[in-house]
């Protein structure tokens, strides 16, 4: 955590900075010759380079990161600290506004905790950029606000300030350094006023859009925040939809979208009724009626669509259409034969399909009733009400409609534009609705979407369906599909080599940042939509996304301004792009608009890489079309080819027609084993387990979400429950591999710490694997991607390293590294060091006093008559006087795999250090502990159990007596004590700071009888010795 001298020496740094620009600025008004101020700019980043140099030592790794996050704005490059590109003249006016505002945006922080309003007043007014941004401490103003409950502050700031609701926290602690998740870093003011039980600030800020499901770093959504605050826990009983049809009290978790994600299943929760015409109530479908109803909608893809479906009711028949939704007796013609049907429920939780959302008034002012019911369905258009019939929602109502259902509202206002903009009320979980005055009352209902069965994903009216139509039912798994298959891609992907202001498409995506395309699209569009622009922008620099309707300058209905900067972290780039698409896309869809043209992001001056932008953009609008079904267009600039194709080659990724290079391979045999190298998808390895790493949250997240529900809910408990674990191992949940392993693991640039780490996984990994009797592995490409390591050292210790294990150890294992499609020079890293030449295998020898057995077994009691047996006795009982009555027996431990294991490890040591280090320690434990340390040895799931003060591993001693404080006796009153072969090789003193070895070191100690081991095979519990 900074201290306020931190604080202090960071503000330091940042005046320093800011005179150095301000004398630039000064000295730049008085020269006239240009060579004159280039040199002067020159100078001027040589100067901040310098007074960098000078003070970010002096800084904690909390105020570097909170300066570099300003100075990547400006294409600073924190490891070869410099900056990348020449300042301009222009740039330094805002580069010099900029670190003013970092400089005050500590003060205003404070502001908005003490809920001082002019001081947050003057603050944005100067600097609104900074308004939505995480101060040093890592929480933003409106979170401060929220947290200490200062209303008016937090209705200022959304208001008139335009802070945005759904901003989350950022932290600028180095990830390496936190040993547990921090609950504040990404929360939102909705996390802080639901965990602090501030109510009046909860309904707001909900009343303005929060997400109530949004994810802190503790994978906490502001409900659960909320759980332990009494009236928090009573509003969102009130205010969330649990169920329909089952009496539950378990707030959810997620919205509807997430959890058809998450289950692949159906999920039956909806109540079927019908209205017949005659009649002003629902009655409900018997229960074997509503079953059938509930199977005509659950399709799989490769069964027909079937419109109609018949019942039996008493002693009445029935056939109901599945695709108006609507039941008819013997005689279709007559009006009493007939009645509507509705399923009261979510069409995506229940069917995974899209809905058309229709209203009937029952009662209107000026309703008209029709002498008789009509099955004619109307659109919401401004003319005489027809009571008792159908009004098709328009795209923006049933946009609202289907995200309030996503998000499990009770309860929808909306004005009504074709009745005079009356306020409506919707009860989503009656399906009724009214206004205030209850002079308007009416019914909802959905019917599904359908489409014709042409590949085209061509919508159908339900009401109107062409002759001999063949229909399938749009559902979220279909879409999918299509997309896979490459049949939608005409229909919804779009590459285009041209002007992206000539598109013919209804939105137009230009980002802020780039100063050319802005210039160009203001331009073209004219003195109006340039006014307008400079109108929004200035009342909210900060908005996702800027929406401008346009007049025919241009051939595109609006453009939508977008603020978006690159970022060297590819993790928080990649962030950046999902969130642009997913704002987009959203306000396309409840705009109703069709289509939207994109510009290749961040592929121009930015320096990013294309081939990485490119699959997040294809994958991410891949993602939303699901939600959002629109046509997207990329629209790329006619000289770059390069980019053209790139993102034609990420389209045929997704939809798997890039053959070839997924499924190319290498392997060779080594011993009974076989290691290979291919490209692919490491979610569809069939394998036992599949291999993750913690230091990637692109990997994590990819697993995540392919596995499903059940991955996500056992990685959130076990890291809840033990966060500072070195693996967390899940079910496989919709992978097909038996576990999947979360490996604890930390990138480094220092060669040889990056070396060791990475052998240091692969033993934990092999410890795992074996526990589990597994023989196959999918191993990603760890290190290889966002973390910039050296690749030849990263990739050449992995395979030597694992060659070398399944040799020595004789296992019968198939390892294959799984190398994304993308990253040839990382394949070809791995075939190289695939095909170079095997180290000799040792040969190993077992100790000579080791004993043979036809049995399974791994523990030998030894003879009391043995010199074996004497001298164990002799140390234990001049190590342990007066600490014991009697020794009832002692067990020789013979585990040829740990063993194995540890003498490989031994060879390393004496070849390294050209000594013998190895030491005979006790090590005093639980009878359970005992068992588990037999089979798996000493892992580090036992590290800082027998105490942290010298270190937080695993304790040995030569003092029997204090390894005696760590026993427990059995329900017979014995004890358990190891005598351990242990490594302590090159040690120093340790402190409780200490999670893994310090660097050049190989165990820490106390100076005298104690040493701390981090490494699995350091130590082999060689006798187990049972006492009183």
């Amino acid at each position: 955590m900074t201290s306020e001298n931190d604080e202090k020496k960071l503000k330091q740094c940042l005046q320093l900075i800011i005179h150095a620009i301000s004398d630039t600025i000064n000295n730049l008004k008085k020269q006239s010759r240009q060579s004159n101020q280039k040199q002067i700019l020159s100078n001027l980043q040589e100067k901040i380079n310098g007074l960098l140099d000078d003070n970010l030592s002096s800084l904690s790794s909390q105020c570097r990161n909170y300066l570099f996050d300003e100075l990547n704005e400006y294409n600073y490059n924190a490891e070869e600290k410099i900056f990348s590109t020449s300042f301009t003249e222009d740039k330094l006016y805002h580069f010099l506004h900029d670190l003013q505002g970092r400089l005050s945006l500590s003060e205003a922080c404070q502001a908005a905790w003490n809920g001082d309003q002019n001081m947050i007043e003057k603050f944005i007014k100067n600097y609104p950029k900074l308004k939505d941004k995480s101060g040093l401490y890592g929480t933003t103003l409106l979170y401060s606000a929220a947290r200490k409950n200062h209303f008016n502050l937090v209705r200022y700031l959304i208001e008139m300030g335009k802070c945005s609701v759904n901003t989350q926290n950022k932290d600028y602690i180095d990830r390496g350094s936190l040993s547990t998740l921090k609950a504040t870093i990404g929360s939102t003011a909705l996390h802080a006023a639901c965990f602090h039980g501030h109510l009046q600030i909860v309904e707001y800020l909900i009343q303005h859009g929060a997400d109530y499901f949004i994810l802190n770093n503790a994978f906490e959504t502001p409900i659960e925040n909320g759980q332990n605050k009494p009236n928090i826990r009573q509003f969102f009983t009130n205010f969330l939809l649990f169920s329909y049809s089952r009496n539950s009290n378990i707030l959810p978790k997620r919205t509807i979208l997430e959890e058809i994600e998450k289950s692949p299943e159906a999920i039956i929760d909806c109540f079927w009724e019908y209205k017949p015409f005659s009649h002003d109530r629902w009655f409900p479908f018997t229960p074997d009626s509503s079953s059938r109803l509930q199977q005509a909608l659950i399709i799989d893809s490769d069964k027909k669509f079937i419109s109609e479906i018949h019942l039996k009711a008493s002693r009445e028949a029935f056939s109901v259409s599945i695709v108006q939704f609507l039941r008819s007796g013997k005689n279709h013609d007559h009006i009493e034969n007939l009645a509507w049907v509705r399923c009261r429920g979510s069409s995506l939780l229940n069917f995974h399909c899209y809905s058309q959302w229709q209203i009937m008034f029952i009662r209107h002012p000026t309703g008209i009733t029709n002498s008789s019911s009509s099955i004619e369905v109307f659109d919401m258009i401004k003319t005489n009400i027809q009571l008792n019939s159908w009004y098709n929602s328009n795209d923006k109502i049933n946009f609202l409609f289907e995200r309030a259902m996503n998000y499990r509202r009770k309860y929808i206002t909306i004005n009504l534009d074709f009745i005079n903009n009356e306020k409506i009320t919707f009860n989503l979980e009656n399906f009724t609705f009214t206004n205030q005055e209850n002079t308007i009352e009416g019914f909802l209902r959905w019917i599904p979407k359908l489409i014709l069965n042409d590949e085209k994903l061509t919508l159908v009216n339900n009401f109107q369906l062409p002759p001999n139509s063949d229909l399938i039912l749009l559902t979220t798994s279909y879409l999918k599909q299509q997309l896979i298959k490459g049949k939608a891609s005409n229909k919804f992907f779009n590459v285009i080599q041209g002007n992206l202001l000539t598109q013919q498409t209804d939105v137009i995506v230009i980002c802020t940042s780039s100063k050319s395309l802005l210039e160009s699209v203001l331009e073209a569009g004219g003195a109006s939509l340039r006014k307008s622009f400079q109108i929004k922008y200035k009342e909210n620099p900060r908005e996702p996304v800027i929406s401008i309707t346009i007049d025919d300058r241009l051939q595109a209905r609006a453009v939508y301004f977008v603020a978006w900067q690159p970022n060297a972290d590819s993790s928080i780039l990649s962030q950046s792009i999902e969130d642009l698409v997913s704002n987009v896309m959203e306000k396309a869809a409840s705009e109703n608009y069709k289509s939207i043209a994109f510009p290749a992001i961040g592929c121009g001056r930015y320096g990013c890489s294309i081939s990485h932008v490119a699959q997040i953009l294809v994958r991410q609008v891949q993602r939303q079309i699901t939600k959002y079904p629109l046509m997207v267009s990329f629209v790329i600039h006619p000289d770059r080819t390069d980019i053209c194709d790139e993102f034609q080659k990420q389209i045929k990724l997704l939809q798997g027609e890039d053959k070839i290079s997924t499924t190319k391979r290498m392997s060779i045999k080594v011993g009974q084993g076989k290691i290979e190298v291919k490209k692919g998808d490491i979610t569809k390895q069939e394998v036992d387990v599949i291999l993750g790493s913690s230091s990637s949250e692109n990997l994590r997240q990819v697993l995540l979400e392919a596995g499903g529900k059940q991955v996500e809910d056992a990685y959130s408990e076990e890291f809840r429950v033990n966060p500072n674990s070195l693996i967390i191992s899940t079910p496989p949940g919709q992978l097909p591999c038996k576990r999947i392993f979360f490996l604890k693991w930390e990138p480094n640039k220092d060669p040889e710490i990056l070396r060791q780490s990475i052998i240091d996984l692969i033993w934990n990994l092999i410890q795992n694997v074996n526990s589990y009797n597994f023989t196959s592995i999918a191993f990603p490409a760890i290190g290889c991607g966002e973390h910039a390591c050296s690749v030849d050292i990263v990739v050449k210790t992995m395979v030597t390293e694992m060659k070398q294990q399944i040799q020595n150890r004789k296992l019968p294992w198939i390892v294959t590294f799984i190398i994304h499609p993308n990253e040839q020079n990382v394949y070809d890293e791995f075939c190289k060091q695939l095909l170079a030449s095997n180290h000799e295998p040792i040969d190993y020898k077992l100790p000579s006093t080791w004993q043979t057995s036809n049995e399974d077994k791994m523990q030998f009691i030894l003879s009391k008559n043995t010199n074996e047996y004497k001298s164990i006795v002799m140390d234990f009982d001049e190590t342990m006087k007066n600490n014991y009555q009697e020794i009832i027996k002692i067990e020789r431990i013979q585990n040829e795999r740990w063993y194995m294991q540890y003498l490989a490890h031994a060879r390393d040591f004496q070849k390294r250090l050209n000594e013998d280090t190895e030491k005979f320690l006790y090590h005093g434990c639980p009878e359970a502990a005992a068992y588990s340390i037999m089979h798996d040895c000493f892992n580090r799931s036992f590290a800082g159990v027998n105490g942290t003060a010298y270190g937080v591993g695993v304790y040995f001693s030569s003092s029997g007596a204090y390894s005696h404080r760590f026993t427990k006796p059995n329900s017979n009153g014995e004890r358990c004590m190891f005598l351990a072969r242990v490594l302590v090789g090159k040690t120093t003193i340790g402190n409780k700071s200490m999670k893994t070895r310090p660097v050049g070191f190989d165990s820490t100690t106390d100076g005298n009888h104690i040493f701390v081991t981090y490494h699995d095979a350091q130590a082999y519990a060689e006798y187990l010795i049972t006492y009183k």
